[in-house]
């Protein structure tokens, strides 16, 4: 007998649907590339085209200040005693007098570890006067530790980008 009608006789014993099956999934996966080949591409050129972030993006952590330009942060310390990643976040404070006599808690020094940080958003949440805030910034990787850990001046907001902050958010300036 011939090789072909070997061959043929073959393909009739195992049914012409088992032998189409891998011919039909090949072109299947094909017509998928195809398909996607005519789509326009949806990368971002990442440094030149920042992505569209959402307002609930946790990014780096921020203080706010408050419209007149001080500190908004009243040094309760309700963050640091929520936060899981113990002595992340660590709070000085001491006590001075107003002018009209009065004693008043000022916030002496206040660090955030970011590189240890979960941004698991507790101490946003607790915060009562709503000073301690995640903005959308996301680019703040460094070569060393110790420039990950951020001190009350790097972490303070300018008024104009506290009250920007406050009005993407839909909260009221104090």
């Amino acid at each position: 007998m011939h090789p072909i009608m070997k061959l043929i006789n073959k393909i009739c014993d195992i049914g012409l649907d088992t032998f189409f099956q891998p011919l039909t999934e090949l072109i299947r996966g094909h017509m998928t590339v195809l398909a996607h080949a005519f789509r326009p591409p949806i990368t971002l050129e990442y440094p030149e085209v920042k992505p569209d972030l959402s307002l609930r993006f946790r990014g780096k952590l921020a203080l706010l200040r408050k419209e007149d330009g001080s500190e908004a942060c009243t040094g309760c310390k309700m963050c640091a005693k929520v936060c899981p990643c113990m002595d992340l976040i660590q709070i000085e404070t001491k006590k001075e007098e107003t002018p009209e006599g009065k004693t008043k808690i000022v916030v002496d020094k206040y660090t955030i570890d970011l590189g240890r940080c979960i941004q698991c958003g507790n101490c946003t949440d607790i915060c009562k006067p709503k000073c301690l805030v995640f903005t959308t910034d996301f680019e703040y990787a460094d070569y060393s530790k110790e420039a990950l850990v951020y001190t009350k001046d790097m972490l303070l907001l300018s008024t104009e980008e506290s009250n920007e902050w406050r009005k993407k958010h839909n909260m009221e300036i104090s």
